[in-house]
């Protein structure tokens, strides 16, 4: 059997499979400053204009549920503030807390630009439907999750066979890996949403007036 981790915070570093917990609804602590700058990577897929002024960094894990809301109450206001208008450039990294979050993850990677973001809304704004199929004692199967997964692939146009593929793909396991391994060693992340912009790291949900009244002031000085 796979595992959550409960849905606020992970203990240790990836294991190649964690069993799943029910993520909990528990508040996660905020704070933070004096981050190491963000650095773009290769393997980053990036959000909005190149030139924008603010750079914005999401930890997110596909199974969490404080991720889940701020992706349907707050994402949307902020690409049509900022993303869409060139303000900000946003990069979304994994930090999967279980199993199937890691699974989820890998087989987000299999699609490159907008796409990635869009199967990201789909698996956030479904997560109910993909990982709802537990068994009384709070578990769920790897087959489980690869059914869950495959409805979520099939709305996207991948087949039962290149979900898997992707799902289980060495090469994006190892991205997902990686970024959850530097969030712990660079930013000090242990729970998930965590968002990194200029010189504060956010624990937990980040509500709209607060990080709108954040991006207005960092505009201001530029």
């Amino acid at each position: 059997m796979y595992g959550l981790i409960a849905a606020a915070v992970i203990v240790a570093a990836v294991a190649v499979y964690i069993i799943f917990i029910r993520p909990s609804s528990s508040a996660v602590p905020e704070g933070g400053s004096s981050p190491t700058a963000i650095t773009v990577k290769p393997t980053d897929i990036v959000r909005g204009s190149p030139n924008a002024p603010i750079v914005m960094l999401e930890y997110a894990s596909m199974t969490c549920p404080h991720c889940a809301r701020w992706e349907k109450e707050v994402m949307p206001k902020l690409v049509e503030n900022y993303i869409n208008t060139g303000k900000v450039r946003y990069i979304f990294r994994e930090f999967p807390l279980d199993g199937a979050a890691r699974m989820a993850s890998a087989l987000a990677r299999c699609e490159a630009g907008d796409n990635f973001y869009a199967f990201i809304d789909l698996l956030f704004l479904n997560q109910n439907q993909w990982i709802k199929d537990f068994n009384g004692d709070n578990q769920i199967s790897r087959e489980d999750v690869i059914q869950g997964l495959t409805q979520m692939g099939r709305v996207a146009g991948m087949t039962q066979q290149q979900v898997e593929t992707c799902a289980n793909d060495p090469k994006n396991l190892a991205i997902v890996d990686q970024n959850l391994q530097e969030a712990q060693t660079l930013y000090n992340v242990n729970s998930t949403p965590n968002f990194v912009l200029g010189d504060e790291v956010h624990r937990g949900e980040w509500a709209w007036n607060e990080l709108d009244a954040k991006l207005k002031s960092m505009l201001a000085h530029h």
